[in-house]
């Protein structure tokens, strides 16, 4: 059984108009672009060219350099000013959405090689419902509101492997976690409330340190 494809043979002049299209496409820059939008938004070149503190030669000449690059004309021009032709409306339009893309391309890589954008993991073994650490949280996302957060949960052995294999990017935990490839910083610090009999020995104290209970085996005598 034999299968046949069927296709249709270019001639030269279609085999020129793609390549001469490509080439175009490689030519055209954001310059070009952002000074023809510009032009179209003032109504008028030499307007543009005062706002963007350049000479009106130079914006005449990118404009009409971008109108030979995609064969057809931009804008009507008259002694009032520009108009976009039926082609220019639709060109701009593109170029618009264009240069929007590259900005929003730019602005994520500043913000992710900022830390401001992202996401950032971070690992903990006390409660985050109350305290210092939701507390922290919370204006964490209100400082950095385009950094996406998401939590871990895990016992202080599990968060450090955690840690090091990539899986968390912050631990908070109680007290320090000793690491010879990570690096501590003291946050804040908390008191810690013990209950006690009213007749036991260190009851009447208003601090009571955690050398007072290693001394005791048994903290309730």
């Amino acid at each position: 059984m034999f299968f046949a494809v069927c296709y249709r043979a270019l001639n030269m002049t279609e085999i020129e108009i793609r390549k001469n299209r490509r080439n175009a496409a490689r030519a055209i820059d954001l310059q070009q672009l952002r000074l023809a939008v510009a032009a179209c938004d003032y109504g008028s070149f030499r307007r543009a060219a005062e706002v963007l503190s350049i000479k009106h030669t130079v914006l005449s000449r990118s404009v009409g350099q971008l109108e030979h690059l995609v064969g057809t004309s931009l804008f009507d021009r008259s002694s009032g000013g520009i108009k976009p032709t039926l082609a220019g409306r639709a060109v701009l339009r593109i170029a618009r959405l264009i240069l929007e893309q590259v900005d929003a391309l730019v602005d994520t890589g500043v913000s992710n090689g900022r830390g401001e954008s992202g996401l950032l993991t971070i690992g903990f073994c006390t409660s985050i419902s109350t305290g210092n650490l939701r507390a922290t949280i919370g204006e964490l996302k209100k400082l950095l509101p385009r950094l996406e957060l998401a939590t871990m949960e895990r016992s202080r052995f599990g968060l450090m492997t955690a840690l090091r294999n990539g899986t968390v990017d912050v631990v908070v935990s109680p007290g320090r976690l000793p690491s010879k490839d990570t690096r501590s910083l003291l946050l804040w610090s908390e008191r810690i409330l013990i209950s006690l009999p009213q007749d036991h020995c260190l009851a009447a104290r208003e601090i009571i340190y955690w050398t007072d209970l290693r001394k005791r085996k048994d903290p309730s005598k």
